[in-house]
């Protein structure tokens, strides 16, 4: 590998451009952001790149294998006019990112003697950017297979579930098998992320065929979840499990059982400012911005939401704040019953909630006799944590950001036209930019009934310390929390900074560098406690060390069917403690509760430590892309 720190990147403010070492995060002459851009290569000639080989008239410099590096990452990348059959399916699912990479441009290659062939590059592939340091910038983040038996149940069973999930969605777009090869499979802490998608060719795999290559990582799977995993993978081969929702249902129940042993601790807190150049602040936020510090347990509701309103005089301050108070109202209200808190059920509710929250605003533009332009409406992003699950919903083009020590990476997909152009039309999204309206919003809250609305809800496993930061696009405009992520959030995952002050530098950041819109944060800090497995090296794990909780023989999870109620999941969950007691057994119980009396202490000490909350207030997965044609665009600005 080149030592490519050395490289100059061009500046991108294009009153400056001036060249600056790789190793530098700002401009050295005007201060401007230096993103680096590394890029995975593919085509046919993808292989006979080599180390140091420039691109492109010099702006791609190879720093590893198919790693390239863009040095001019503020200019428009060049396209090709038709894009290829296997490139469309990156396009296709780019709303599964940031499992999958997606299409950033393409390089034309002149071979003497030959003809031209054409290298496509991929963005937000598993590349280290400088989260880690220059040590590990450009290079890819290790095989799955590779990491399986460096890491606990919890996470081993996340990778599985992500795979679960995205099978579906790669199977209509003919890649499916790309979840059948080890290589291509790669990780970066919790998250599962394919470096390329594998066509399924003439054959289309089946789900059995995932049990074969499961079965050789259950070998070394977790004591806690050997004999479930061993289960799941032989129904997969005998074809007894032919969904993937039915997969899905399985890994949930062992995810739901080894959670239960996992301990999440989330500060949150939120702010929002006017902004420099505007009147009135149309943005809200929940909880409000004016309360502090919240602070919640894995199985406390822990609940966040931004609002960005638009249309008419002071109606998008009325559409924000009315879409707050229903959401959380409802959400809140109907999750207090705990039979209500299984993944199906929450996800209903949210959609339920963001409908009622539409025909809200709705039914009073009609009231008021509001048309087209000045109905009023407002954008939504909120983020619901619940036990070892985050559950994001949107509307419009307010995000949401997951942030770890490793990366930032944009959760939500604007409903923009450009990218419906992407999905739908096969075009990149760059080029998607240049059409008219590109920003224009096909859906937001209020502006036509809760039947033509499309709620985005996805789910997520938490199994490491996480920053979700949500935010309105006066924040988000130009890239900004792609561009300052590491110099304002990271420090709170080091321990540098608080909370508060990484709320309050971020809304400085969007003020500076956009100032065009309102700006509105919120940050949900999740810290995460694993226990420690028997015969685990603790050394490679990311939750302290001190963890005392341990997995034995009979914490061996024992799985029926996906269809298995609730009061046969708790007796399919057999423990030492359960079983009838004897003169001999009767210590080994004592000291089962002595052990589980002073692990609840410590846990409760660990949470305590971390500070106390401020008082909560009392009342307190696919993407769906079908607009209706009656829908009115939203133009970007238009407040």
């Amino acid at each position: 590998m080149t030592n490519h720190t050395a490289a100059k990147i061009v500046c991108q403010n294009p009153e400056c451009q001036a060249p600056n070492p790789a190793s530098h995060n700002f401009c050295a002459h005007c201060r401007t952001a230096i993103p680096k851009v590394y890029l995975w290569a593919v085509g046919e000639d993808a292989l006979t790149l080599k180390t140091g080989q420039t691109l492109a008239n010099n702006r791609y410099l190879a720093v590893n294998n198919r790693v390239l590096l863009d040095t001019k990452p503020g200019w428009q990348p060049e396209v090709i006019d038709r894009v290829p059959e296997f490139i469309t399916p990156y396009l296709r699912l780019v709303a599964h990112r940031p499992h999958v990479p997606q299409v950033y441009g393409s390089v034309a290659l002149n071979r003497s003697g030959r003809r031209t062939s054409t290298l496509w590059l991929l963005e937000k592939a598993p590349i280290y950017s400088e989260g880690l340091g220059a040590a590990l910038a450009g290079k890819v983040m290790p095989e799955l297979s590779e990491s399986w038996k460096t890491v606990g149940s919890m996470r081993q069973l996340n990778w599985l579930w992500q795979i679960a999930n995205l099978w579906d969605a790669m199977a209509v777009e003919g890649v499916s098998r790309t979840l059948l090869h080890p290589e291509v499979l790669r990780v970066e802490g919790g998250l599962m992320r394919a470096i390329e998608l594998m066509p399924n060719g003439d054959s289309p795999p089946k789900l059995a065929e995932l049990g074969k290559l499961w079965k050789l990582w259950q070998k070394q799977a977790r004591i806690g979840i050997a004999q479930a995993l061993e289960k799941i993978c032989d129904r997969l081969i005998k074809e007894d499990v032919t969904t993937a929702t039915q997969l899905i249902a399985l890994l949930d129940e062992a995810l739901r059982t080894v959670g239960q042993k996992q301990f999440l601790n989330c500060n949150y807190i939120t702010l929002t400012h006017t902004g420099p150049t505007r009147e009135q602040n149309e943005d809200a936020c929940y909880p409000p911005s004016s309360n502090g510090l919240y602070q919640k347990t894995g199985f406390e509701l822990s609940l966040a939401i931004v609002c960005d309103g638009v249309g008419g005089h002071q109606g998008g301050e009325v559409a924000s704040n009315l879409a707050i108070d229903t959401i959380q109202r409802r959400i809140e209200n109907v999750l207090d019953k705990p039979e209500n808190r299984y993944p199906d059920s929450i996800a209903i509710q949210i959609e339920n909630s963001t409908c009622v929250a539409n025909d809200q605003i709705s039914l009073r533009n009609d009231s008021e006799n509001r048309q087209e332009r000045e109905r009023m409406g407002t954008t939504m992003v909120m983020s619901l944590i619940y036990g070892h699950e985050a559950y994001i919903a949107h509307i419009g083009d307010s995000r949401l950001y997951r942030i770890t020590r490793t990366g930032c990476h944009q959760m939500t997909l604007d409903d923009d036209l450009a990218t419906r152009e992407v999905r739908l039309s096969g075009v990149l999204y760059r080029q998607a930019l240049g059409m008219s309206s590109s920003g224009s919003l096909f859906q937001a809250l209020g502006m036509n009934s809760s039947t033509a609305l499309h709620p985005n809800i996805r789910r997520t496993i938490v199994d490491e310390e996480c920053i979700f930061l949500l935010c309105s696009d006066g924040v988000s405009d130009r890239d900004r929390v792609e561009q300052y992520w590491q110099s304002e959030i990271l420090p709170v995952l080091e321990g540098k900074v608080d909370l508060a002050t990484a709320c309050q530098r971020t809304i400085n950041m969007a003020n500076t560098q956009n100032g065009h819109d309102n700006a509105t944060v919120a940050l949900v800090h999740c810290q995460v406690k694993q226990p420690v497995e028997a015969g685990q090296n603790t050394a490679i794990q990311d939750f302290p060390a001190n963890a005392t909780t341990t997995f034995t023989q009979t914490d061996t999870l024992l799985l029926s069917s996906p269809e298995t109620n609730s009061k046969d999941r708790q007796r399919t969950m057999t423990t030492q403690a359960e079983v009838p007691d004897s003169p001999r057994r009767q210590p080994l119980l004592l000291g089962a509760i002595g052990a589980i009396v002073l692990m609840a202490i410590g846990a409760g000490g660990w949470f305590l430590s971390q500070g106390q909350p401020n008082p909560t207030p009392a009342a307190s997965p696919s993407p769906a892309l079908a607009p209706s044609p009656a829908v009115t665009p939203i133009e970007p600005g238009v407040q």
